[in-house]
């Protein structure tokens, strides 16, 4: 297994791992907010297979979600269908997070929806036990409601 930092000409292989509205919007907005040190998209291969993938958001116009230095929020958390429940998804989140407790963050916040009991699981076994907010969001058309939760 490998992890690495997608580069923005890699960004169209996330379109393997969920089912954009509208692939080049999300290609410009992940471009932007990559050359502007807001985001990093952590992904994880299984030899030349993409598996997963990890967003961390370094700052946000709302601290609950992330304070730069100190909070990093993770998003759009992703593991293919067929890899799932084998030990990927629980990697790719504790070597983001050690990667990021390297860069002296010493709080970190998820998103969850209350139907991703896997994710719910996972998250509660990790000590993202403190709930923050509940949260409703729209991307491309579709609308999300989640549970931000916080780990220190």
């Amino acid at each position: 297994m490998k992890i690495e930092k997608l580069a923005v000409h890699d960004l169209c292989i996330l379109t393997k791992l969920f089912a954009y509205n509208n692939v080049e919007q999300m290609i410009s907005e992940c471009t932007h907010d990559i050359q502007n040190g807001i985001i990093d998209i952590f992904v994880l291969y299984d030899k030349d297979v993409l598996v997963g993938e990890l967003r961390v958001m370094y700052e946000s116009y709302d601290e609950n979600f992330a304070i730069r230095g100190r909070r990093a929020y993770m998003f759009a958390f992703r593991v293919r269908e067929d890899f799932q429940n084998k030990g990927y998804g629980t990697y790719l989140l504790k070597t983001v997070l050690a990667t990021l407790k390297e860069q002296g963050y010493c709080e970190f916040t998820v998103g969850v929806e209350d139907d991703n009991v896997r994710a719910i699981h996972m998250y509660q076994a990790l000590e993202f036990n403190e709930f923050l907010l509940r949260k409703q969001e729209e991307y491309q058309g579709d609308a999300y409601e989640y549970n931000l939760y916080l780990k220190k």
